[in-house]
């Protein structure tokens, strides 16, 4: 039975993968399922002397034409020594093409089914779990200990540390989502290339300050006073996997610079710099500045304080209060 626990899958994908041929990762974490497919095409892809040929199929089209996959696996590839095999959808795969690769002793071509969540009765995942050599790997949303273990471990791989404020950030931005964590811990390191360690503010500039259609977009537009805009934005960042709580964390870290820049004063160009404000934001924020005084700010950080206790309390509701909160912040925006 090779069935990859969770504590295993970093050393599995990372080489202990390139011993077996055939995989069978699935579950409703869609984005876990696809990273762990890519991880491990990865290690096979820096294992091969030559360029590795990835190609991917879906289970219909499979199904339409039995004989493709095998004849696929068998194939010698004119433009590379060696070939990898994705299967989307593969769920929906026959009986017959999946149980005749269990059934193929000495695959040259390793071969990756991926699909949705399989029940324990499922008779693919009871067949791959009990085939002696084929794996299969469950992908379900990653509890906060395994997003912050994954944190910690890719930044401490990059050579540098990251606070312990900058990971619980970056931790609520992504919620239980491991293939964005994945991403956007990727952009943040090479961001943050030559820093000792990781701040807080560097999550906000990297992560939230460069996405025009991210967090920093319904922020900016609640801020801003664009009550009619806030909801679409909101929206739009819970379609992409953005978590309420991080969306709200972010918020607070906003209305903190905003406020930093307002005790500033006449050293607003000092604070700017201080502060590390992406370039490309920083007309943005001075509109903010303007509109938005200390006590209003106060104001406003006691709105979102207020608003991440009550998700704490009903977490079924996080989406809707996140909006109300925002739209108060655009309300106290307009009312000055």
């Amino acid at each position: 039975m090779v069935a990859i626990r969770p504590s295993d899958l970093p050393r599995f994908t990372g080489k202990d993968c390139l011993s077996r041929r055939l995989f069978l990762i699935f579950g409703p974490d869609e984005g876990g399922v696809r990273m762990r497919a890519d991880q491990i095409a990865a290690t096979f892809a820096r294992q091969s002397r030559d360029s590795l040929e990835r190609l991917d199929f879906d289970a219909e089209t499979l199904n339409a034409d039995p004989g493709k996959l095998m004849d696929e696996a068998q194939a010698f590839s004119m433009f590379s020594a060696s070939r990898l095999i994705t299967v989307s959808g593969a769920g929906k795969l026959s009986k017959a093409l999946w149980s005749l690769l269990l059934e193929t002793s000495a695959l040259e071509t390793p071969i990756i089914l991926l699909a949705d969540e399989l029940a324990k009765t499922a008779a693919m995942r009871l067949a791959f779990e009990q085939h002696g050599e084929a794996v299969a790997i469950a992908c379900y949303p990653a509890s906060r200990a395994e997003i912050q273990a994954l944190i910690e471990d890719r930044v401490k791989s990059s050579g540098m540390s990251i606070t312990a404020a900058a990971s619980a950030a970056l931790g609520d931005l992504v919620g239980s989502d491991l293939a964005l964590t994945d991403r956007e811990l990727e952009k943040l390191i090479l961001y943050c290339h030559g820093h000792v360690a990781i701040e807080v503010d560097d999550v906000a500039t990297m992560l939230v300050d460069t996405s025009e259609l991210g967090p920093a977009e319904a922020i900016d537009r609640a801020f801003e006073g664009k009550l009619e805009l806030v909801e679409s934005a909101t929206l739009r960042c819970f379609a992409e996997g953005i978590a309420p709580s991080g969306l709200i964390a972010m918020a607070l870290g906003h209305a903190g610079l905003l406020r930093r820049l307002a005790m500033a004063g006449n050293n607003l160009e000092a604070a700017f710099k201080a502060e590390r404000i992406f370039f490309k934001r920083q007309d943005r924020i001075r509109t903010q500045n303007r509109l938005w005084p200390i006590d209003q700010l106060s104001r406003a950080i006691d709105i979102l304080a207020q608003t991440q206790a009550q998700m704490r309390r009903t977490p079924a509701i996080e989406e809707t209060v996140t909006v109300r909160a925002l739209w108060s912040i655009a309300l106290a925006s307009r009312r000055r």
